[in-house]
């Protein structure tokens, strides 16, 4: 996919031209970068839960110099309306092209209390349903507390699976 270019940098490579995130020249790798779509998007968490799988890139747009090898990256947001609203702009800079070469392999949206009520899942779908795929993760009641859990929800599991897939 052919990004929007607003300009080049010092050494000569293109940058994307997101409107909504910074971008950073990231390495070629074969992980999974994590970016988030705003402030708690729950990137940390995530990654905590599969480290050898997935790099953080915070709320930034990692873009690797090397053409041949895009950075793959699952876009993070809170399910709650602020958080959604956040995940459907940076969708839209997606669908215009502003990711530049990055790949999109999905956006992970994790629940912001144990039962959310139906408007924030209808919201949900409704954000999500352009991105390639979506997952859909757990409140973590005990994160607060006590930490990171031994035991990982089965989400977490069946997301990191299916990225592993992807990844090949």
């Amino acid at each position: 996919m052919e990004g929007v270019v607003v300009g080049e940098d010092i050494d000569g490579s293109v940058l994307p031209s997101c409107v909504l995130l910074p971008c950073f020249e990231a390495p070629a790798t074969d992980r999974v970068w994590l970016v988030a779509a705003h402030g708690g998007a729950g990137c940390s968490t995530i990654y905590r839960s599969a480290p050898a799988l997935y790099a953080d890139a915070g709320r930034a747009l990692p873009v690797c110099g090397d053409p041949s090898q895009p950075s793959r990256i699952v876009v993070c947001a809170k399910g709650s309306m602020q958080g959604l609203e956040s995940l459907r702009a940076l969708l839209a800079d997606w669908h215009e092209g502003r990711l530049g070469a990055t790949v999109l392999l999905g956006v992970a949206v994790t629940d912001p209390m144990p039962r959310p009520p139906r408007v924030l899942n209808r919201a949900r779908l409704q954000v999500t349903s352009p991105a390639p795929r979506s997952w859909r993760l757990p409140y973590l009641p005990k994160l607060p507390v006590e930490g990171w859990p031994e035991r990982w929800p089965a989400a977490y599991r069946r997301m990191a699976d299916a990225l592993e897939r992807l990844r090949g």
